[in-house]
């Protein structure tokens, strides 16, 4: 993992790669259309299942968000705005065009935000249960607030799949030190205001790329009625509701999310043609 690269021909599996002032931890794996897979809030390794699956039609490019996995956190960074553009960034950097980006939770947010900055490079969207538009109004919380939970009850509501007893006293140093910088990265991200941006409602409307967006039906963190606001902000948006499916789309329904992105990014081709 210590290797650097400094374009998109040289990389194949995990790698650091320097772009600006950010040493970025970066998996690279499969052949085909670019993809670039943005995380949620337990880091890339959560994602493995999914990064497997499409990296069968794709070449997917699985980021370390700044300050999560191993990835540097710059002081200058504060925002997922700032998440935003520095992915612009790897873009420009890798000279990758025609890319699909995808984004979970988390990284749903943040490829919201790249969106609306309107980059030529991005020719399709999926947004998987993305947090971004307001999350409260003045009397309702809309999405349950995970910095007031205890991290069991976080777990149980994320997901429909049983979960696993951990032992956190068992686990390698390594493995430890990456649950808590991706809990912190998020705590600096998404504390206030709420796992939102709350000028972003306002700016979906400049989305031109063609976007999917994928629910769990049953969404214990950022119920349906949040994901269906959400997608009719945004232009032609397509919402696709997933049975017995919870917030971790890419732990309870991993395959189905993948066969949603194949057959959205072929209609896309077909429809183009």
């Amino acid at each position: 993992m210590n290797s650097e690269a400094t374009n998109a021909d040289s990389l194949s599996g995990p790698h650091f790669l320097q772009v600006g002032d950010v040493r970025l931890e970066l998996l690279v794996k499969g052949e085909g259309r670019p993809l670039l897979l943005l995380h949620g809030m337990d880091g890339i390794e959560a994602m493995a299942p999914l990064v497997d699956l499409l990296a069968a039609t794709h070449k997917v490019y699985a980021p370390s968000h700044p300050g999560f996995g191993g990835s540097d956190l710059p002081r200058s960074f504060s925002t997922v705005d700032d998440i935003a553009y520095f992915y612009l960034d790897l873009l420009d950097q890798l000279d990758l065009r025609d890319v699909l980006v995808a984004g979970f939770s988390f990284g749903g947010w943040i490829a919201a935000e790249m969106l609306v900055k309107n980059s030529g490079r991005l020719a399709l969207a999926v947004l998987g249960a993305p947090f971004g538009i307001e999350t409260a109004h003045r009397k309702d919380r809309r999405v349950v607030d995970i910095f007031m939970c205890d991290g069991g009850t976080v777990e149980r509501k994320s997901q429909v799949t049983p979960v696993q007893k951990l032992d956190l006293a068992a686990l390698p140093e390594d493995v430890l030190e990456r649950r808590v910088r991706n809990a912190e990265a998020t705590m600096l991200y998404g504390w206030s205001p709420y796992m939102c941006n709350p000028k972003l409602r306002h700016r979906l409307h400049r989305v031109a790329t063609p976007t999917l967006l994928l629910w769990g039906e049953d969404d214990a963190i950022a119920p349906l009625d949040y994901g269906r606001d959400y997608a009719a902000l945004i232009p032609q948006a397509v919402f696709e509701a997933i049975p017995n499916c919870g917030h971790r789309i890419y732990v309870d329904s991993a395959e189905a999310a993948a066969r949603s992105i194949n057959t959205f990014a072929l209609r896309a081709v077909a429809a183009a043609a």
